[in-house]
């Protein structure tokens, strides 16, 4: 493995002046010295653990908050997020370290590790970013996670569902049933999402009942239960439309309604959130909201590590946005 002092000789500058930029002392030097040591050290593949130790990958913690999901890396929204994280921070020559979990203790213990660098959480309610961001002695980003003093990287989640919502109701549909992963009220993102349905709903001049609200949880069988009864009683029958957080649980209700007899779109018009593979490969395909899952992973390594080399990243927050996609799984009545 290529040392300092060889990487000082082939930009020609002194190996303290390259030891100077791993630890994080730049404040004399000029952006240009610094630029160059910064990409040489990514060109030749240079790590330090510590500062101490030549040879180890500085680590960054990836944190999902699973929501008791049994598998969270099958969701393509997680999947797609993972690997772009990963392969963003190998150009900066960081390795990665992934946890599904929730545990405020766990993750501090974990984010004090010996060689680890900082901290990218997705999904974690406010309360626990405030305390992470307090305990952790790195730099941490925060996607998905609400409003807080931290920064956190979102999206137009409001906005989004406040325009698919308001396309079914652009459609003649005017009793709307809304499924959630999270129980009643939600949070983060999903809290935003509710908020837009509620919003779209609004401004139509109807109303929303708490017996709108579907909450289906991490267990199949019991979620799909939920599903089965819902198709048998309430589609066709007291709702047109149904909106859903996820195109995967979109995905898993048109399944169980035709299961039963309720046709998509001819009986009721489903939508769904993210997509994902699930909105395509699905029938009928779709009708969704579009988000990048790249540009959020993109991001969040790049903040970070403007973080970690002491940078002002400039902004508390970034929201990013959404797009509507229609395709054949909503009917205009």
């Amino acid at each position: 493995m290529v040392t300092i002092k060889q990487i000082a000789e082939q930009i020609g500058v002194s190996p303290t002046t390259v030891s100077n930029v791993l630890n994080g002392k730049i404040q004399k030097m000029s952006p240009e010295t610094r630029r160059k040591i910064e990409q040489a050290l990514v060109d030749n593949n240079y790590y330090r653990m510590d500062n101490k130790k030549e040879g180890a990958i500085p680590m960054i913690i990836l944190g999902f908050n699973t929501w008791g999901k049994e598998n969270i890396v099958a969701d393509p929204f997680v999947g797609e997020l993972l690997g772009v994280i990963e392969a963003e921070l190998r150009k900066y020559g960081r390795g990665v370290i992934f946890t599904a979990n929730r545990d405020f203790m766990d993750l501090k213990r974990l984010l004090t590790g010996g060689n680890v660098e900082g901290g990218i959480m997705v999904g974690y309610h406010s309360g626990l970013c405030e305390e992470l961001t307090g305990a952790s002695p790195h730099p941490l980003m925060f996607v998905d996670s609400g409003d807080g003093n931290y920064c956190n990287i979102s999206l137009e989640d409001k906005e989004g569902m406040r325009e698919i919502t308001s396309y079914l109701i652009k459609g003649g549909h005017r009793r709307i049933a809304f499924f959630c992963d999270q129980e009643y009220p939600p949070v983060t993102n999903n809290e935003q999402r509710l908020a837009g349905y509620r919003a779209a709903l609004q401004k139509a001049g109807l109303d929303f009942f708490r017996e709108d609200y579907y909450y289906l949880p991490p267990e199949k069988y019991i979620r799909q239960e939920i599903l089965r009864k819902f198709a048998l009683k309430k589609a066709k029958k007291e709702y047109t439309a149904a909106v859903f957080v996820s195109d995967l649980l979109a995905n898993e209700a048109i399944n169980i309604f035709e299961g039963v007899g309720i046709n998509v779109p001819e009986d009721i018009s489903i939508t769904g959130f993210d997509d994902n593979i699930y909105a395509r490969v699905c029938r009928p395909m779709l009708t969704t909201v579009r988000q990048s899952p790249a540009a959020k992973g993109q991001e969040a390594v790049r903040l970070l590590m403007m973080k970690i080399k002491g940078e002002d990243i400039g902004l508390d927050s970034l929201v990013l946005p959404t797009e509507l996609i229609v395709r054949e799984s909503v009917k205009f009545i």
